[in-house]
């Protein structure tokens, strides 16, 4: 399913595509990340974005699709910080993943 992800600060806008079987989340290619990364000691996965995007990123653009194991690391990804990944991510009728995968859990279609 496609989710997207925005932020007017930092101007961030990010696509991504759930796949609530394996609940992996692959950002998709054009996709706007935050041209900065929070390095701080509670936040321990700095190091592995900056990793990941100097093969990923030219100038806060996605070049390729990245898929990740979580909707988690995908948002610590594009906002550069700790972010709450079902919370941030949401679906073209504005829902937040975590309401969309209930709803799917429940039976009822993603866009009620």
């Amino acid at each position: 399913m496609r989710v997207y992800l925005t932020r007017k600060t930092g101007d961030i806008s990010a696509t991504g595509e759930y796949n609530p079987a394996t609940k992996s989340l692959t950002v998709l290619k054009g996709s706007r990340v935050s041209a900065k990364i929070a390095y701080s000691e509670k936040f321990r996965g700095a190091k592995t974005i900056e990793k990941n995007r100097l093969e990923t990123v030219v100038d806060s653009i996605v070049t390729k699709d990245i898929v990740f194991k979580s909707s988690s690391t995908a948002a610590n990804f594009v906002t550069g910080s700790s972010t709450n990944g079902l919370t941030a991510w949401k679906n073209e009728a504005g829902h937040q993943l975590n309401e969309v995968i209930a709803k799917l859990n429940d039976g009822r279609l993603a866009d009620d």
